[in-house]
């Protein structure tokens, strides 16, 4: 396991928890370092699937956003949530790297927490309901593992 990437997206994950849209500076500090780092681990092909899967991951949001499944204090997707897609795509090649299934399960099954955790917080809320937007959420999120392990799979394990 690469522990700085953790560390640096964990600190990236953190700001846009606990601060949003105040720690956009701060998370743009994060992203930056976290694709130096796996530059150094994985040479700069790695920024395209990233790149890819971040864009995916956001426009995922975006729909959710316009179907009313998440609903934050302003009208359109957060920075901030942009910012925290990019990190997490950044992050993905680290998993991918670790043994055979966990990247996959790892994300299909923490995303949706992830979301869960955050409205507990009151960063967004999930409708029509917490638990039917987590059920609307487990499929969104399968899928985007699926594909990102598919992405990343052979080429950094």
């Amino acid at each position: 396991m690469q522990w700085p990437v953790l560390l640096v997206f964990k600190l990236n994950w953190f700001a846009a928890f606990f601060w949003g849209e105040q720690a956009v500076w701060f998370m743009l500090l994060g992203l930056v370092a976290l694709a130096l780092l796996q530059v150094r681990n994985y040479q700069w092909a790695v920024l395209l699937p990233c790149a890819m899967l971040s864009v995916v991951g956001v426009i995922i949001d975006i729909a959710l956003v316009e179907f009313g499944v998440l609903s934050f204090s302003s009208p359109n997707l957060p920075v901030f949530m942009m910012l925290l897609w990019a990190s997490f795509a950044l992050l993905l090649p680290t998993l991918a790297s670790l043994p055979k299934p966990f990247m996959p399960i790892f994300v299909a099954i923490m995303g949706p927490v992830s979301y869960y955790l955050a409205s507990l917080a009151n960063v967004f809320t999930l409708e029509p309901g917490l638990w039917l937007g987590l059920l609307i959420l487990l499929p969104l999120w399968s899928v985007f593992a699926y594909l990102a392990n598919s992405l990343l799979e052979k080429r950094y394990v």
